[in-house]
């Protein structure tokens, strides 16, 4: 009577809380594969918030190159943060609403991936983005 019992319980889903977290990806790599992953959930690593409002923000990954210690921006992408998210917005809104890169606002970013190209009236070229995102700051 048990052993059906434990198997059964064994093949039922596991709650969201229980399930392995979501992978961590860094920004820069990510950018360029997002479109191949909407609707699943992922963190963002070495995220970089710019231009932040009370709607979105947007996610800016950077590479330097070795030799010359150059830094540019290799990827972006839009973040829509959960509406429960209110001391996260608020402290996005007080230190990076302005284009500084700077280590203030490198954070790491949790959401869902979504396509936001129809947000802006855009049908072939493809800005990509996280809903229902967490940030999560470094200290």
């Amino acid at each position: 009577m048990r052993l059906p019992f434990m198997l059964a319980m064994l093949a039922m889903p596991l709650p969201h809380a229980a399930r392995a977290a979501e992978p961590h990806v860094d920004v820069a790599a990510f950018a360029e594969v997002a479109r191949r992953h909407v609707g699943e959930r992922v963190t963002l690593d070495h995220c970089h918030l710019v231009f932040a409002t009370p709607e979105e923000m947007t996610c800016v990954g950077l590479a330097s190159n070795a030799a010359t210690g150059d830094v540019r921006a290799v990827g972006k992408l839009l973040i829509r943060v959960a509406a429960a998210e209110m001391r996260s917005r608020n402290r996005a809104l007080a230190l990076c609403d302005g284009g500084d890169l700077g280590e203030a606002c490198e954070v790491s970013v949790s959401g869902e991936v979504f396509d936001a190209s129809r947000s802006f009236g855009l049908g072939e070229a493809w800005v990509m983005g996280l809903r229902e995102a967490t940030i999560c700051w470094p200290d």
